[in-house]
Order: structure tokens, then sequence, then C-alpha cells
């Protein structure tokens, strides 16, 4: 995986660095500050460091350093909590405390957040996808790398207008497949919730997206509406994150850059990513195509802990069938076809059998993967 395009100057990267360490120990330890009757100092440090930093964007040719920066910010922080009272100072100074060693682990070996990330989650899609046994180029894994670009404007997801960033794939038309990951930030309105959902905004786009097949012609993005991209896969992405936040799976390399103190808040961030992308909002055509397509995995989900020759092994089998359908030769249409009849056949009794025999002789490895989405898609 490749990781080598960025578009954000020198003053906002020192924003957004400075933002994802502040923010890394302040986050954990708000409930903890507040739940001593000390609200107000909490909210003080939240103010005083977006203070900090949109300075920075401010003065876009001041030049400093992120080191220098970073020390300045430490300092900030310390003449606020220089004005708490003596027991909101005392609650209040672990957070200065976390920050301190944050900023000289970083000074020792300094790194770029959002690259950092988003090659790691990178990396556990591809582990993924080969632990599936679903074949995806190695061409494709290398030549695949985010761009990321700098707003000075307040942006949001089309679902979720409080997560501040904005996320898209884009094809390569060369002979060989490839893809480019766009992630637009604005670092004035980077918060704990927006650095909380990058990792589970990332991982859709790199189940979801980047290894989608066919890649014997050119490529074409499933429409915001598809069933199975865009609601069916998700799901998918949303079982790995929760894999990756509990230990569990094929790679670890996710868990390992995570901050351990943040494990609440990226569970929250990831349900409410998850949650807003299905809900049923007035005015969003999108979200109906989008919640039938991650109900229909759901349901698929229980259905092999049910059935009693795959209760054992729900998770892998589900991987593997979704894998192996975002790579096939299938196009977008028919992958939403076969999203669809899933669907239908979970959702009336009398279609069961028409889902359930199949599922069956393909989990038992009486026919392959191929037939077996023909079978569901024809039926």
């Amino acid at each position: 995986m490749t990781v080598q395009d960025s578009s954000i100057p020198p003053h906002a990267q020192n924003a957004i660095v400075g933002r994802f360490l502040a923010f890394e120990a302040l986050a954990p330890n708000i409930s903890l500050i507040e739940s001593r009757g000390h609200r107000d100092a909490a909210d003080r440090l939240r103010q005083r460091l977006c203070w900090l930093t949109n300075e920075v964007l401010d003065n876009p040719d001041y030049g400093e350093t992120a080191e220098y920066f970073l020390e300045r910010l430490v300092r900030g922080l310390q003449s606020e909590l220089a004005t708490f009272n003596a027991a909101a100072a005392e609650v209040a100074g672990i957070v200065l405390v976390e920050l301190g060693a944050l900023v000289e682990n970083y000074k020792a070996a300094p790194y770029d957040p959002l690259e950092k990330l988003a090659a790691v989650v990178a990396e556990t899609a591809a582990k993924y996808y080969q632990e599936y046994r679903a074949h995806v180029p190695h061409y494709l894994w290398r030549s695949t790398y985010p761009q990321f670009s700098f707003v000075g404007r307040r942006i949001g997801l089309p679902f979720a207008p409080s997560i501040h960033i904005q996320l898209w794939t884009r094809f390569g038309t060369g002979d060989q497949p490839t893809a480019h990951v766009f992630v637009s930030i604005s670092p004035r309105w980077l918060d704990q919730e927006t650095i909380a959902a990058l990792p589970r905004s990332l991982l859709h786009e790199y189940i979801a997206h980047v290894p989608q097949g066919p890649y014997s012609r050119r490529r074409t993005h499933p429409d915001p509406s598809d069933l199975f991209a865009e609601g069916w896969m998700d799901y998918i992405a949303h079982c790995v994150f929760r894999a990756v936040l509990e230990r569990r799976g094929p790679s670890l390399e996710l868990w390992d850059i995570l901050s351990p103190t943040w494990t609440s808040l990226y569970e929250q961030a990831a349900e409410h990513f998850f949650i807003t992308r299905c809900s049923l909002d007035d005015g969003d055509r999108t979200a109906a195509g989008r919640r039938e397509g991650a109900t229909a995995a759901r349901q698929l989900h229980d259905l092999l802990r049910r059935l009693p020759e795959t209760t054992g092994n729900a998770d892998e089998l589900l991987y593997r069938l979704s894998f192996a359908l975002n790579v096939s030769q299938l196009d977008n249409l028919s992958r939403a076809r076969f999203a669809a009849k899933v669907r239908l056949c979970s959702q009336r009794a009398s279609r069961a059998d028409a889902l359930v025999v199949p599922l069956r002789d393909w989990a038992a490895g009486r026919s392959r993967s191929e037939d077996f989405f023909q079978r569901i898609i024809e039926d």
C-alpha cells in the first residue's frame, strides 16, 4: 500500500497534529473531570485548545515547526490550567501530563497521523481479503493511495454532518486497476467525534470500494444508494472494525495504533456512523438502499449463526461470501440484485428455502461461490 499524496499545508498540518495529540489526552478524561464537578474546567481546556490551533490556521506564514508549535500548545494549556482552583487543577492536571508525554513521543519520532492511519487501514483490508481467499491483484493494493486535502470551511459527511470529514474513492482509468481514496478535512472543525470516526470511515472505503471488481474491464463506481456496495459491504466493514476493537481477526495492526483509552469513543463513533448511514431521514434518497443492503447482510449473518452446520464459523463464511462477491466478475447491478434477493428471502417464509438450500450447499463445499451467487440472483 502506498501513501504519497497530501495537499495539506504545513500550518494546517501543525493544527491537525496538535488536535490529534491534545484530544487524545483530553477526550478520555472529560467524563472524569466533569464527574468531579468541574465541567467548566473541561470546557475551558477544550476551548483553549481550539483557540491555539485556530491561531495557527489564521497565520499561515508564521512558519513554525510542528515541534515548536506543540511545545507552545502545551505551554498555552498549562497557562489555562494555572487559572483553575486547586481542586479543578488537580483533576485536570492529568491531561497536561499525558499530553506532555504524547508530545515528547512525537518529537522523538514525528509522524503524520492521517497517513499513518490510512496506511494501517489499507493493510487491514488487504489482510482480511487475503485471509478469506478473495483474490485482489497485488498491484491494486500497492498502487492505491489516499489523497488528503485541507479545507477552511465547515464540512461533514452527508448522512452525519457532525463528523467533519468527506471521503470518496475514485477508480483509475489505466489498463491495470488502481484507486485513489480522497479525504477532505477541516482542521478548524476537527474534534474528538471526527477523530474517533476516522478509522471506521476509512475502513468503509478500503473494504467496500478499493478492491471492488471486476478487474478484467474498466471499473464503474456504484451508485450512492447501491444495496451491496454502500449497504451490505458497509455492514462488513462495521463487523471488521468491531473485531479490531475486540482484538479478533487476522489483522491487529489497526488496534496497535489506536489509542487504548479511546476504545469506547471509537465504538460510539462507529455505531453513530453505521446507524446514521441507514437512517431514513427526509431528503436523503440514498439512505433506503443502504439500509436495505445492510439489513440483508445482517440477516444473512444471523442465518449463518442459527444454522447448526455454520454456527461455529458464521463470521468466516460471511467474510468469504462477501469478499468473493465484491471481487467477482459480476457487475454492480448483479451484486445489488443478490443483496435484494437475500433480503426478500429473509423477509418471507415462503422464500426461505430459496436461500437456505443454496447457502448450505455452498458452505459445505458442494458448490462454488460463483454458482451460489447465480442461483440466488436468478431464482
